[in-house]
């Protein structure tokens, strides 16, 4: 290929990405990004060596 028939190749791809992404359509988060359940979480701080979720929702004040 001819190096201006590449360049018009390239820019009509960057214009079909452009058109495609103005149609107000987007990726949905997927479920796994949830913070998932209780027990889950509960479990996940106990690992890292926080309170666990019983412990950190009976506290009367937040630390600061």
């Amino acid at each position: 290929m001819d190096g201006n028939r590449l360049f018009k190749l390239r820019v009509v791809a960057m214009v079909a990405v452009i058109l495609e992404e103005e149609g107000g359509e987007f990726i949905q988060p997927s479920s796994q990004r949830d913070r998932g359940e209780e027990w889950a979480r509960d479990h996940r701080r106990v690992i890292i060596g926080r309170r666990n979720l019983f412990r950190a929702k009976s506290k009367r004040s937040s630390s600061r």
